[in-house]
């Protein structure tokens, strides 16, 4: 199957009605949809429109709950746990980032520990919408082992990215959100749908050797960021959102796209702050701005364009393509067609493509 580019709109309603079909909640495939629409408008492909096909199995087959029951426990003022059961994790996130955004208006801060949830998508969503509504946040997540402690090879540690969500008074927020591994697991799931390399340095085969078949290192491990600097994150964020949250951690976290039947007991914590609990809000905003213009004056190396903020890259490319649509490979279209065929759904290519899929 050819590539098609097909609009977010399209998208969006597809996918929230294929999930619908399989007995999830509108409301809660919506949560799905957006963010992964928001990872694929912003380039972050790894975890954009290609997990939907695992997330749709996966309900299907009974591995995660459509409809969970989410539990909501405030052990302290500040402080909230969420017990997912086992539903979908952007679902789980989404109500982990309402209860902190709760706490945070009565106390200035709200901590929330979140387990048996599962992938959520890209943690920088959660702090675009915190970010939205004036909120600080900071989201950990944990996932299956993928990457060694420093100096092994037997994966241990999930990518565990970590994100930030400074709110600007206009936008673009700043939004800073990265894996600790050298790269997201899903661009080497990508490369192996694909059939393509990866880049050297990227992954270790399962012997200990470095590999760029992508099919190789996802029987072996993915290296961490900087080295033992990396390792060192990564751990601490394993430690944050999968031990301290009773969740599962390390091995006892199941992967997504395996055979198993185990639930994949994800653990997310999320810590929202309110600036204004700071100070005034209007100086926050007022140096905020202040601290962007500096950073954005700073003389520009040769063979640079101009500085970036972080997210204000992904701002731009997610503007410029809500018009113009989202071009989906071959092998990926096919996957979506497949799900559309079973339920008698569409997705219609814009209209410089002709072909209804």
């Amino acid at each position: 199957m050819t590539a098609r580019r097909i609009s977010p709109e399209t998208l969006r309603s597809f996918m929230t009605a294929a999930l619908n079909k399989i007995g999830v909640p509108e409301e809660d495939g919506l949560v799905v949809a957006d963010n992964l629409l928001a990872a694929e408008l912003q380039g972050i492909t790894s975890h954009g429109l290609g997990r939907f096909p695992v997330y749709y199995r996966r309900v299907r087959s009974g591995l995660v709950n459509p409809k969970p029951s989410i539990k909501v426990k405030r052990s302290f003022p500040a402080v909230v746990m969420v017990d997912g059961d086992n539903g979908l994790g952007a679902v789980v996130a989404m109500r982990a980032l309402e209860e902190g955004m709760a706490a945070a208006d009565q106390y200035g801060v709200g901590a929330v520990g979140v387990n048996r949830s599962n992938h959520f998508g890209i943690a920088g969503y959660f702090c675009q919408q915190a970010a939205n509504k004036g909120y600080i946040t900071m989201v950990l997540t944990n996932g299956p082992p993928a990457l060694p402690p420093w100096g092994g090879k037997e994966p241990y540690f999930g990518t565990n990215p970590i994100a930030f969500g400074l709110p600007r008074r206009h936008k673009p927020h700043i939004i800073v959100d990265m894996a600790t591994a050298i790269a997201a697991r899903g661009k080497i799931i990508e490369a192996a749908r694909e059939g393509r390399p990866i880049p050297p340095g990227w992954a270790l085969d399962r012997d200990g050797n470095p590999t760029t078949d992508a099919k190789a290192a996802l029987d072996g491990v993915i290296m961490p960021i900087a080295g033992p600097k990396g390792y060192a994150l990564s751990l601490a964020i394993e430690h944050l959102a999968g031990v301290l949250t009773v969740a599962g951690f390390g091995r006892q976290v199941a992967w997504q796209y395996s055979d198993s039947t185990e639930e994949a007991n994800v653990g997310h914590l999320l810590l929202v702050l309110r600036p204004d609990a700071f100070g005034s809000l209007e100086v926050y905003f007022e140096r905020t701005e202040q601290f962007c213009r500096e950073i954005k004056a700073i003389a520009v190396a040769p063979g640079y364009g101009d500085i970036k903020l972080p997210g204000e890259r992904e701002w731009e490319r997610q503007q410029a393509l809500l018009n113009g649509g989202i071009e989906i490979s071959g092998a990926l279209l096919a996957e979506l067609a497949g799900i559309a065929a079973e339920h008698s759904l569409s997705l219609t290519p814009l209209p410089t493509d002709n072909t209804k899929i």
